[in-house]
């Protein structure tokens, strides 16, 4: 009979587990690509803001008749205040439907990765960069077409980032969403839940005293 030698060392593992930083670059172009071979989510997220932008400044751009002379100032424009409102709305809007719906229809990939132990950092990282570029984005375009519309100069910046910070948060917001319910509709009929008691707090609609 012969004697089986045994060995208390380990394995050498052939294969390495990628840092961090590679995972994350690797988590954000298998995203990004994903989301570029949906022509129909490319042009929804492109045209949605712009559209918007349209139609409400196009309602809210109060023209002044005097002396039977159509004119319109920016000075002169009591929608202005609704404007701003209903653009936080927007954008908070914008950011919730973005990204509502990210992590949950990534979960059957994600527990088949899970044993790989995988950064789920880099993961959302990922995610959250690739939502704010398309927030940054959308939140430009709405903008600039809404303060060309109405005529203020001069504020594009403080425009836009009012708009992105707020989308930022949405895009936080819903990612908490997406991660805790399996359900894309359980998840859509939270969003409203989320926007309506602003509306009603915001004080524009329904002023603080008569609360």
């Amino acid at each position: 009979t012969k004697k089986i030698e045994t060995k208390d060392s380990k394995i050498d593992s052939s294969s390495k587990l990628p840092s961090k930083l590679i995972q994350l670059w690797t988590y954000f172009k298998r995203d990004l690509l994903s989301k570029v071979s949906n022509l129909q989510y490319i042009l929804v997220n492109l045209l949605v803001a712009p559209s918007l932008a349209i139609i409400l400044s196009f309602f809210i751009k109060f023209f002044d008749w005097r002396n039977g002379i159509e004119s319109y100032s920016y000075f002169s424009n009591e929608n202005i205040p609704q404007y701003i409102f209903i653009s936080i709305i927007v954008s908070i809007f914008l950011g919730l439907t973005v990204s509502a719906e990210e992590i949950n229809k990534d979960k059957e990939i994600l527990s088949r990765e899970k044993f790989l132990n995988l950064s789920r950092n880099s993961y959302l990282l990922s995610k959250i960069s690739i939502l704010l570029s398309i927030s940054a984005i959308q939140s430009l375009t709405f903008v600039l077409i809404g303060n060309y519309i109405l005529e203020i100069e001069g504020m594009l910046f403080e425009y836009w980032l009012v708009l992105f910070s707020t989308a930022c948060v949405s895009n936080i917001a819903g990612l908490n969403i997406s991660s805790a319910f399996n359900s894309a509709k359980v998840i859509y009929i939270i969003v409203p839940l989320l926007i309506i008691p602003q509306l009603l707090f915001s004080g524009v609609i329904v002023k603080f005293d008569k609360l």
